[in-house]
């Protein structure tokens, strides 16, 4: 400022600046900017700043251009007259004319006693109204809703279709195993004894032949029967020259017992040196009879085993889906054969046969909140005029199994039975009985609302005589039936 060569110093305030904001520092600069001769200006939007300045006489601008286009009005300064003024005001005259003046009766002590017992009765008054509190306990008059209705499961449908009564469902899927053995009726031929005979070789070449001990001798065709030398020592047979020799079938049963001259090929290279044949019939084979499974066998055990499984997969069904859950049994089907076997094989020898199933069962099942939800909702649109159901009460009972008919739904009859009782609206109660005794209360109660049995009251505190005439005070109480 001592360097200003200027009438006019303007002083534009940092916004935000916490300098020179108190009124000595403001007067300061407007001392000193007098003592140089100049004016003095701020430009600042600071409100307390610009109050100071506007209460001291230094102009205030918003910007700086706004103060370098506009002349600078130094604010009047007010004189303040610090003479001392010796009237004193009449204070005696002052409380004379605020106080006026009381009349006195109201001094008097009958006054006092009235207002006393009037307060006093007003407390009474205000005690009979809240002090006093009752508690009513209807039973309001109740009946049983019922009805009959028919149910149909379908798979197809994703919500309840209630004008058909039709319910959705979801699928349960089970694997159970087991097996069964049963004696076979049946009964199969197997060979037993083995046929022999006598065979007759003729050397045909010019030098001895061996015949070795098991040489084999056959018949010719397809089904080939083959017998084998049983004697123990090689024989040997000389040129021209015939021997018989004992043999035996090589297979059990009577396919040994052949004709004459039908064993003829011998299975080696002595067949060019020597022919072969039976000159007469074998004989001694035999077949017996031993028990076997049949065709029946094995149907009969398949279906037994398969009826236990399904009683087995029902059990455990049940088991996995929640509880009151409904399974519908005629659903349950086998969805997979995983394993089967079964031993002996039909035709084959065997006195028990044992067969093992592992199968995936899938029933359809119904869930107890959509079918609840369906049935009550039904009931609701029932329900007789001015009742309402007591929660918790509905039953439903199945008066027929479920069957499927020919669209592949499973079908069945409910019965529905649960308890309503009378709406009575609780201002209605309290309307009646404010302010009576409670004999008084009871026999209204009674002759004008539909009771099941007498109301109960009870009063707080009990030596109470009447009612409260507060309905807040008065507590209805409908237990459910």
């Amino acid at each position: 400022m001592n360097w200003s060569q200027t009438g006019r110093i303007l002083l534009v305030w940092p916004k935000g600046g916490h300098i020179l904001n108190r009124r000595l520092e403001l007067n300061l600069l407007k001392r000193h900017a007098n003592r140089l001769g100049a004016q003095l200006a701020i430009v600042t939007r600071e409100s307390e700043i610009r109050f100071i300045a506007h209460q001291i006489g230094i102009p205030v601008f918003d910007n700086p251009l706004r103060a370098q286009e506009i002349h600078w009005r130094v604010g009047m300064r007010r004189n303040i007259d610090l003479r001392h003024v010796n009237n004193h005001p009449n204070l005696e005259a002052i409380r004379t004319t605020i106080h006026t003046h009381v009349p006195e009766w109201l001094g008097h002590p009958a006054t006092r006693i009235i207002c006393f017992g009037i307060s006093v009765l007003a407390l009474i008054a205000l005690g009979i109204f809240i002090l006093p509190s009752a508690t009513i306990m209807l039973a309001p008059q109740w009946k049983t809703q019922s009805m009959i209705l028919s149910i149909s499961a379908d798979p197809s449908l994703k919500v309840a279709n209630l004008s058909l009564g039709s319910l959705p469902t979801y699928s349960q899927e089970v694997i159970v195993e087991g097996s069964e053995t049963i004696q076979v009726s049946g009964s199969v031929m197997i060979p037993d004894q083995v046929a022999y005979g006598g065979l007759r070789f003729t050397n045909i070449s010019d030098h001895k032949v061996t015949i070795p001990t098991g040489m084999i001798v056959s018949t010719l065709g397809t089904d080939v029967i083959r017998f084998m030398i049983s004697s123990t020592n090689g024989i040997v047979v000389d040129p021209r020259k015939s021997v018989i020799l004992n043999a035996q079938a090589i297979v059990t049963g009577t396919s040994g017992n052949l004709p004459e001259d039908s064993l003829v090929a011998i299975e080696s290279e002595l067949g060019l040196d020597l022919t072969v044949t039976n000159p007469y019939a074998t004989h001694g084979g035999t077949d017996a009879s031993v028990p076997s499974p049949t065709i029946q066998d094995l149907t009969s055990i398949h279906e037994r085993l398969v009826d236990k499984l399904e009683q087995v997969a029902l059990s455990e069904l049940q088991s996995l889906i929640p509880s009151e859950d409904t399974l519908i049994r005629p659903t349950l089907k086998i969805q997979e054969i995983i394993e089967e076997t079964n031993s002996p094989a039909v035709g084959e020898p065997g006195r028990q046969l044992s067969i093992s199933l592992r199968l995936q069962f899938q029933s359809q099942v119904i869930s107890a909140e959509v079918l609840r939800s369906m049935v009550t909702t039904i009931l609701d649109a029932n329900t007789i005029s001015g009742y309402v159901p007591v929660p918790s009460t509905l039953v439903l009972t199945r008066l027929t199994e479920p069957r499927l008919s020919e669209d592949g739904n499973a079908h069945w009859t409910l019965q529905l039975e649960r308890i309503v009782q009378n709406d009575i609206p609780a201002n209605q109660v309290i309307d009646l009985v404010m302010g009576l005794s409670v004999p008084q209360a009871i026999e209204l109660l009674q002759n004008s609302l539909p009771l099941e049995e007498q109301a109960q009251i009870t009063l707080t505190p009990h030596w109470w005589p009447r009612l409260p005439y507060l309905p807040m005070r008065i507590q209805v109480i409908q237990p459910e039936t």
